[in-house]
């Protein structure tokens, strides 16, 4: 007899002897250490009987045996599909591949025709001939072939690539136009005055050719690592279908996939609790940061302002002492809610922590802009609120920031969205926007 100590189970466990034919009821356990593994010579021998150790149950061998077939079956499968699965991601990879060079290549040669065009500027200036003046023409605009076609077929990222270097290539060819037409005309001086952002535009547009090169092969490098991964997985478990007893394998797979669902929906839970405040449902500080990130980077290139909103109620600590945490929770949710109605769906609003909450407003027209938002989002707070039977009225005292017009970095911006808050809190006007000379003015 083989015994197996898994601890002590709390519950009682009956110990039911099956044999062929009929059955008998043991005696209950109730403070035993059970899941024991043993084998019970009955009447009709030791091959008759089999204790199955997580059950506490008598099984046939047969059963057994039955249960080893079906693994095998189940194992067959599972080859046959580890083996299609592999033929399938190896074409995959394949294609991903060769999609993948063919975009380096022509990013390479975006490269390339800009270093030509670049040549032929060169040439023309070193000489000043008629042949190189033309010749110059000629190479204007070459690289646009391989552009369009990544933007048709290189996907949305490389659209968007190609959208960020356009822009200064058409700088750079009006440039070179220009230069060429000055030159027909003999304008030394105005060939002088474009030679200068020419060579800016072309040392621009080649560090942007060179790092969409590279970015493509890291790309690549790292897609190569996860199917290499992945076929390292395919291979361990085909190993694994070989190794171990099938029947096992199936039960085994059955547990996993149903571990792995939790695990998915535990962490896609878990994620958004980490990047949301759990009372309101808004963004909390770290999610707040990163949008705030994000958009102050767009928006360094596209000198489009984003507006930086803080604010912080006023009279909430009488109300939570007064009428108790439940009725200030309840405020929160509330002032929550009317902060969404104010904003765009493209705004973000964050809780900071206790009453104090922020806005990020990408793409705002103006700080006057902004200011009204504030405005609106002031007037809504103070509306009167209906909570359980009480009336609830609560203030806030609001500041305002503006990129670029306040700041260039996301500290200093909220730090000035910050201090304008305060201002306006100690002067109780409300809403208040920074102004350079650290004196919020009131709007």
């Amino acid at each position: 007899m083989i015994v197996c100590d898994r601890g002590p189970t709390p519950t009682r466990n009956r110990e039911i002897h099956v044999r062929r034919g009929h059955f008998s009821a043991g005696s209950y356990s109730g403070s035993s250490r059970m899941g024991r593994c043993e084998s019970a010579h009955g009447p009709g021998g030791p091959q008759d009987w089999v204790r199955v150790s997580m059950s506490g149950s008598w099984l046939p061998r047969r059963g057994v045996r039955r249960g080893a077939m079906i693994g095998l079956a189940v194992g067959l499968a599972a080859l046959a599909a580890l083996t299609i699965g592999g033929t399938l991601t190896t074409r995959q990879t394949t294609a991903e591949v060769r999609a993948s060079n063919q975009i380096t290549n022509r990013w390479g040669h975006v490269f390339v025709q800009v270093s030509k065009e670049d040549e032929a500027l060169h040439q023309y200036l070193a000489t000043g001939t008629e042949l190189d003046r033309i010749a110059l023409l000629s190479s204007i605009g070459s690289a646009e072939p391989d552009l369009s076609w990544l933007s048709a077929h290189g996907g949305d990222n490389e659209a968007f690539q190609v959208a960020l270097l356009r822009s200064d290539y058409l700088r750079y060819e009006n440039s070179l136009r220009a230069i060429h037409d000055a030159g027909g005309r003999h304008d030394q001086d105005e060939i002088d005055a474009n030679v200068s952002p020419a060579a800016t535009e072309f040392a621009a547009l080649r560090r942007q050719s060179v790092a969409n090169v590279e970015r493509k092969q890291r790309d690549l490098t790292e897609y190569l690592a996860v199917i290499d991964g992945r076929i390292r997985r395919l291979q361990s478990l085909a190993a694994g279908v070989f190794a171990c007893d099938l029947a096992m394998l199936a039960l085994c797979v059955a547990i996993l996939v149903g571990y792995q669902r939790r695990v998915e929906r535990h962490a896609a839970s878990s994620h958004h609790k980490a990047m949301h405040d759990g009372l309101t449902g808004v963004a909390n500080r770290s999610l707040f940061h990163d949008r705030t990130e994000y958009a102050l980077r767009i928006a360094t290139r596209t000198r489009e302002p984003v507006g930086f909103i803080g604010l912080d109620l006023d009279g909430f600590k009488q109300i939570n002492d007064t009428l108790g945490h439940h009725i200030g929770d309840l405020l929160l949710k509330h002032v929550a809610e009317r902060l969404n109605s104010c904003v765009r769906d493209t705004d973000t609003i964050a809780r900071l922590g206790g009453d104090e909450f922020a806005i990020l407003m990408p793409n705002v027209t103006s700080v006057d802009d902004a200011a009204e938002v504030a405005g609106r989002v002031l007037k809504a707070i103070r509306e009167p609120v209906e909570l359980e039977g009480q009336t609830v009225e609560v203030g806030a005292s609001i500041g305002v920031a503006v990129f670029p017009n306040h700041g260039d970095r996301i500290d200093q911006l909220l730090q000035r969205a910050d201090a304008a808050m305060y201002t306006a809190k100690r002067g109780k006007l409300g809403v208040c926007v920074y102004q350079a000379e650290e004196q919020p003015a009131a709007a």
